[in-house]
């Protein structure tokens, strides 16, 4: 018996880690295995190594871009493909496999039951369905959201003396890779801001220091600190500037409705915990809490405050109470410890890999617009022509589908970045509900070289132009003169 106990106490840890590993990783392999490829801007992140120039030359941007967003994710991409051959299927699984195992298995690091982490996401994606929609969208927020869990892990025990040297080396760095990979440097002031509240004054104030420092080197590493910089504040405040009605921008920038079910759900971990007599540190006095409470009230001012930066301090917060309570539960090399792992794992597995609504096989139906189709041959615009467009997707696809093409996009990636008089055409067409009437200012002025693609299953009444039906888009153009003989 007493051999049998040693091996229990040796292996079933072993075990449970290796369950927690192997179910990330084969989520990643199911969604992957279903031909899933993300929308947005996952599609002109993975095509942008193909084009081999700078956005300024692929969309009709202001002189204040210079330098791109996300410089260090496609930057990466950019060397796989250089290095290793890999085509847009490939940096496409690549980028969706890489992030969700960035947020699953990064966090391990500060548990002792792995299975904790997996216990917060699935309790949280019970909640919100949505969550692994939002993880699987393989854009470089997702490098971010991962630093951040590892700054909450790291940061939130308190510690009474400085910092040691190669935390303050690994956090600067940490700092680094998240805004040279995605460029919202401003928003981490929201994390120190958390540690002010929680009276964790010499945390908050080294944290600030070395989010400075991975500023500075984020910058750096662009060859352009300063554009850098600036540019992302220019971005931020163009779109703010505009006060827009909620409908009228993306998802993520829209309010929240307060995240009603993952509320109740940090409130029944709570009372769970109280009701287990478990001494707890008062709520104001943690970050992680506080970080909870800024960005659930930011929420209401657009949803990514929360998305991005509330959640994840809640599944922190659950993940490091379940971390505790665990042991209570079930001793290290217990079977019952083995069972629970096994009870977590199973259902998250099936929960984050089922094609709920086709949210891992909508791509698979989808058209898109080529260069090389015969049917479009002079349909599409002429060299240095431009491609008017009534949605940023059409800009998303066809980038995707063309990252060699010599024309530009009038509407790329950002409403916010087109030229005023493009961008108040747009908001017109928006407001109007895209009536007719709202294209006409940019048929006017069209050029023979340029295209109008409106999404509407019927053609567009405009008979300024001819058209064409390209999957799911109408293709407008000036009238072609006929030569006379």
């Amino acid at each position: 018996m007493n051999n049998e106990s040693s091996v229990c106490q040796r292996y079933i840890p072993l075990a449970c880690w290796v369950i927690v590993l192997l179910t990330a990783l084969f989520i990643c392999l199911k969604i992957i295995g279903y031909g899933f490829m993300p929308s947005g801007d996952a599609r002109r992140h993975v095509a942008k190594p193909f084009a081999n120039k700078p956005y300024t030359q692929i969309v009709v941007l202001p002189p204040e871009y210079v330098v791109d967003h996300s410089p260090g994710w496609e930057w990466l991409l950019g060397v796989l493909h250089r290095t290793f051959g890999w085509g847009e299927d490939a940096l496409m699984s690549f980028s969706i496999t890489s992030l969700i195992l960035w947020i699953f298995w990064l966090p391990l690091l500060w548990l002792r039951r792995p299975e904790a982490w997996l216990a917060a996401i699935l309790a949280q994606m019970i909640a919100i369905p949505e969550l692994m929609t939002r993880w699987v969208q393989a854009r470089p927020y997702l490098v971010t959201e991962g630093v951040l869990l590892a700054l909450l892990f790291s940061w939130s025990k308190d510690e009474p003396n400085r910092p040691p040297w190669r935390k303050l080396v690994f956090t600067s760095a940490g700092f680094a890779l998240a805004i040279w990979m995605h460029g919202i440097w401003y928003m981490w002031v929201l994390l120190f801001t958390a540690f002010f509240l929680a009276q964790r004054w010499r945390a908050g104030f080294w944290l600030a220091a070395c989010w400075m420092a991975g500023t500075v080197t984020a910058g750096l590493l662009t060859g352009k600190p300063g554009a850098f910089l600036y540019e992302a504040i220019f971005q931020a405040r163009t779109m703010y500037q505009e006060h827009l009605p909620g409908w009228m921008l993306v998802g993520e920038l829209q309010p929240s409705q307060g995240e009603c079910a993952t509320v109740i759900l940090l409130a029944l971990v709570y009372l769970w915990l109280k009701a287990q007599n478990k001494a707890l540190r008062p709520l104001f006095l943690q970050p992680v809490f506080w970080m909870i409470a800024i960005n659930w009230t930011l929420g209401f001012f657009a949803d990514r405050f929360w998305a991005d930066w509330g959640m994840p301090a809640a599944l922190v917060w659950m993940a490091t109470q379940f971390d505790d309570t665990l042991p209570t539960v079930a001793p290290d090399g217990s079977g019952k410890r083995l069972m629970i792992c096994g009870l977590i794992a199973l259902p998250l597995f099936l929960h984050a890999t089922n094609d709920l609504g086709q949210r891992y096989t909508f791509s698979l139906n989808e058209t898109f617009v080529r260069a090389d189709d015969a049917k479009l041959k002079g349909w599409l615009p002429e060299k240095n022509g431009l491609f008017y467009a009534d949605t940023m997707k059409f800009f998303f696809n066809t980038f995707y589908a063309n990252p060699q093409a010599d024309w530009r996009y009038v509407l790329g990636f950002e409403p916010a970045l087109m030229l005023p008089e493009d961008l108040k055409v747009y908001r017109g067409i928006q407001r109007s509900g895209h009536t007719p009437e709202s294209y006409e200012p940019w048929i006017k002025k069209m050029r023979s070289e340029d295209r109008l693609a409106i999404e509407n299953p019927y053609q567009p009444p405009l008979p300024q132009l001819e058209w064409i039906r390209a999957g799911d888009v109408w293709i407008g153009r000036l009238p072609v003169k006929k030569i006379k003989k």
